[in-house]
Protein backbone atom coordinates (compact mmCIF):
# COMPACT_ATOMS: atom_id res chain seq x y z
CA UNK A 1 0.00 0.00 0.00
CA UNK A 2 1.11 3.63 -0.57
CA UNK A 3 1.61 6.21 1.68
CA UNK A 4 -1.39 8.10 1.82
CA UNK A 5 -3.74 4.52 3.23
CA UNK A 6 -1.17 4.19 5.61
CA UNK A 7 -1.70 7.61 7.01
CA UNK A 8 -5.18 6.96 6.93
CA UNK A 9 -4.96 3.42 8.69
CA UNK A 10 -2.28 4.22 11.32
CA UNK A 11 -3.09 8.18 11.62
CA UNK A 12 0.42 8.86 11.48
CA UNK A 13 1.42 11.74 9.28
CA UNK A 14 3.50 10.86 5.98
CA UNK A 15 6.45 12.83 7.53
CA UNK A 16 6.31 10.49 10.87
CA UNK A 17 6.25 7.42 8.07
CA UNK A 18 9.19 8.81 6.46
CA UNK A 19 10.81 9.00 9.70
CA UNK A 20 10.44 6.04 10.99
CA UNK A 21 11.57 4.67 7.48
CA UNK A 22 14.77 7.09 7.74
CA UNK A 23 15.69 5.45 11.08
CA UNK A 24 15.15 2.33 10.52
CA UNK A 25 12.13 1.39 12.50
CA UNK A 26 10.77 -0.28 9.40
CA UNK A 27 13.30 -1.97 7.86
CA UNK A 28 13.71 -1.75 3.97
CA UNK A 29 10.45 0.23 2.38
CA UNK A 30 10.03 -1.53 -1.29
CA UNK A 31 9.21 0.89 -4.30
CA UNK A 32 7.40 0.92 -7.04
CA UNK A 33 8.88 3.59 -9.56
CA UNK A 34 9.40 6.82 -7.57
CA UNK A 35 6.54 5.65 -4.89
CA UNK A 36 7.42 4.12 -1.42
CA UNK A 37 5.18 0.69 -1.05
CA UNK A 38 4.64 -0.56 2.23
CA UNK A 39 3.65 -4.57 3.45
CA UNK A 40 1.14 -5.51 5.96
CA UNK A 41 3.83 -5.88 8.41
CA UNK A 42 5.24 -2.61 8.13
CA UNK A 43 1.78 -1.21 8.80
CA UNK A 44 1.84 -2.91 12.39
CA UNK A 45 5.19 -1.77 12.69
CA UNK A 46 3.74 1.60 12.59
CA UNK A 47 1.17 1.02 14.49
CA UNK A 48 3.29 -0.09 17.31
CA UNK A 49 5.46 2.86 16.94
CA UNK A 50 2.88 4.74 17.43
CA UNK A 51 1.21 3.22 20.56
CA UNK A 52 4.67 3.33 21.92
CA UNK A 53 5.24 6.70 21.93
CA UNK A 54 1.49 7.13 23.13
CA UNK A 55 3.34 4.96 26.03
CA UNK A 56 6.40 7.41 26.59
CA UNK A 57 8.74 6.35 24.17
CA UNK A 58 10.70 7.83 22.17
CA UNK A 59 11.59 6.68 18.91
CA UNK A 60 15.36 6.55 19.86
CA UNK A 61 14.65 3.93 22.40
CA UNK A 62 12.40 2.34 19.47
CA UNK A 63 15.33 0.64 17.66
CA UNK A 64 16.70 -1.80 20.31
CA UNK A 65 13.08 -2.42 21.12
CA UNK A 66 11.61 -3.63 17.38
CA UNK A 67 12.55 -6.23 15.44
CA UNK A 68 13.22 -6.02 12.13
CA UNK A 69 10.54 -6.54 9.74
CA UNK A 70 9.25 -10.15 9.44
CA UNK A 71 11.62 -11.15 12.34
CA UNK A 72 9.96 -12.21 16.18
CA UNK A 73 10.78 -9.58 18.85
CA UNK A 74 13.44 -10.31 21.39
CA UNK A 75 10.71 -10.92 24.26
CA UNK A 76 12.93 -11.00 27.50
CA UNK A 77 14.41 -7.63 25.77
CA UNK A 78 11.15 -6.31 24.99
CA UNK A 79 10.04 -7.11 28.63
CA UNK A 80 13.14 -5.15 30.30
CA UNK A 81 12.60 -2.36 28.13
CA UNK A 82 8.49 -2.04 29.55
CA UNK A 83 9.94 -3.49 33.05
CA UNK A 84 12.42 0.01 32.73
CA UNK A 85 9.66 2.38 31.26
CA UNK A 86 7.12 1.44 34.16
CA UNK A 87 9.65 2.14 37.04
CA UNK A 88 10.79 5.37 35.36
CA UNK A 89 6.91 6.19 35.46
CA UNK A 90 6.35 5.76 38.92
CA UNK A 91 9.24 7.64 39.95
CA UNK A 92 7.68 10.49 37.91
CA UNK A 93 4.55 9.96 39.92
CA UNK A 94 6.27 9.77 43.06
CA UNK A 95 8.07 13.33 42.34
CA UNK A 96 4.65 14.65 41.34
CA UNK A 97 3.03 13.36 44.41
CA UNK A 98 5.93 15.07 46.41
CA UNK A 99 5.20 18.27 44.39
CA UNK A 100 1.43 18.28 45.44
CA UNK A 101 1.90 17.61 49.04
CA UNK A 102 4.06 20.95 49.15
CA UNK A 103 1.71 22.63 46.92
CA UNK A 104 -1.22 21.77 48.82
CA UNK A 105 0.77 22.91 52.38
CA UNK A 106 1.82 26.25 50.27
CA UNK A 107 -1.78 26.28 49.44
CA UNK A 108 -3.27 25.64 53.14
CA UNK A 109 -0.27 28.90 54.01
CA UNK A 110 -1.04 30.81 51.55
CA UNK A 111 -5.21 31.00 52.41
CA UNK A 112 -4.18 31.56 56.57
CA UNK A 113 -2.61 34.23 55.06
CA UNK A 114 -5.18 35.75 53.26
CA UNK A 115 -7.66 35.26 55.98
CA UNK A 116 -5.48 36.90 58.48
CA UNK A 117 -4.75 39.87 55.96
CA UNK A 118 -7.58 40.02 53.54
CA UNK A 119 -5.62 42.67 51.22
CA UNK A 120 -2.16 42.07 51.06
CA UNK A 121 0.40 44.47 49.80
CA UNK A 122 1.48 43.92 46.29
CA UNK A 123 5.16 43.78 47.38
CA UNK A 124 4.20 40.99 49.79
CA UNK A 125 2.80 38.75 46.49
CA UNK A 126 5.67 39.15 44.57
CA UNK A 127 8.03 38.37 47.54
CA UNK A 128 6.66 34.90 47.39
CA UNK A 129 6.22 34.34 43.23
CA UNK A 130 10.30 35.15 43.54
CA UNK A 131 11.11 33.25 46.32
CA UNK A 132 8.79 30.10 45.86
CA UNK A 133 8.16 30.30 49.96
CA UNK A 134 5.63 31.12 52.06
CA UNK A 135 7.78 31.19 55.21
CA UNK A 136 9.31 34.63 53.78
CA UNK A 137 5.91 36.28 53.98
CA UNK A 138 5.15 34.38 57.81
CA UNK A 139 5.92 37.65 59.70
CA UNK A 140 3.75 39.85 57.45
CA UNK A 141 0.66 37.77 57.50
Amino acid sequence: MFIGEVVKQTGASAKAVRLYETLGLLGQVQRRGLYRHYSAVQLAQIKLIRQAQQLGFRLSELGAMLPDAGQQPDWSLLLQHLEDKQLDIRRQLSRLQQFDQQLSLMIKEISHCSAAQPQPVLTDCSTLVFTGTVAALRGRC
